[in-house]
């Protein structure tokens, strides 16, 4: 998939936001612990004298099935890119901008270095610690959140036939077993580093990375609600990013997919 067919992609899913943004919605953050979906009981936790109880595992899956090539990777935006502002250099895809904590996208606003994808990291292709966690590691982290909030759905199912008549032993196997994929796929932000000033010679660099759940919409017909997350860290140089096999980005990979994964679990349950 181009850049320019990402580009389009966005686009059309920008729109979307930007009409949901313009309509009042309900708080995507549980105003109650109990109402976040990460509070939810684990699946194993559940038991009845008739054996029925929720089965399964329910993913999340990502939003589009191929993004452009390369973006499984870390990438970085240098001073330089500012420069070239050219189309292949510029990330116009809308879905990217949410997920960065820009509801608006581009042509909303004025361009910044936030509009830039920037180019992969040569030496760290192949690297599995290295690569963008939203692909795999988010999704699955909060599919483990998704398996929970779907089987207390399943659990309310089968105390609702255990009280009324006419359920039979089929319909509450069916009851209890989960769907293969939650409702609220993941939009996955770009990966990368991105230089923290435009003049002066520090080569400072921050890591940036967001992602967004595309949660349901409680009114008939609108788009879904996106919820987002977005992690920057502290501005260090290229050496020290670099530095013992790239230790910090170490840590700060793992920084940011735990920052996501509770903030995305945060959110209301009912929604997922």
């Amino acid at each position: 998939m181009s850049i320019k067919a990402a580009a389009l992609l966005g686009g059309a899913l920008g729109i979307a936001l930007l009409l949901s943004a313009c309509v009042t919605q309900p708080p995507l953050t549980a105003t109650r612990p109990d109402e976040a979906a990460v509070s939810a009981p684990a699946l194993g936790s559940y038991a009845a004298a008739d054996g029925l109880v929720p089965v399964g595992q329910t993913k999340v899956r990502l939003r589009y099935k191929t993004y452009p090539e390369g973006y499984e990777q870390l990438r970085v935006v240098r001073r330089s890119h500012t420069g070239q502002t050219v189309a292949a250099q510029v990330a116009l895809n809308v879905g990217l901008a949410v997920a960065l904590g820009r509801v608006g996208g581009v042509g909303a606003q004025s361009f910044t270095k936030d509009d830039l994808i920037g180019d992969p990291v040569p030496e760290l292709a192949g690297q599995a610690w290295a690569s963008n966690p939203g692909m795999t590691e988010l999704p699955q982290a909060l599919g483990e959140i998704a398996t929970r909030v779907y089987a207390a759905r399943a659990w309310k199912e089968l105390e609702r036939g255990r009280s009324e008549s006419g359920w039979t032993r089929e319909d509450m196997a069916a009851a209890a077993q989960l769907p293969a994929e939650a409702d609220a796929p993941i939009n996955v932000g770009v990966w990368r580093l991105v230089y923290e000033n435009l003049s002066g010679d520090d080569e400072l660099y921050r890591l940036q990375f967001g992602a967004g759940l595309a949660l349901a919409s409680l009114r008939f017909g609108l788009p879904p609600i996106p919820a987002t997350c977005l992690y920057r860290s502290e501005p260090a140089t290229w050496t020290a990013w670099q530095t013992n096999d790239w230790q910090h980005l170490r840590d700060e990979r793992a920084k940011a997919l735990a920052y996501c994964v509770d903030t995305l679990g945060q959110t209301k349950g009912s929604l997922w």
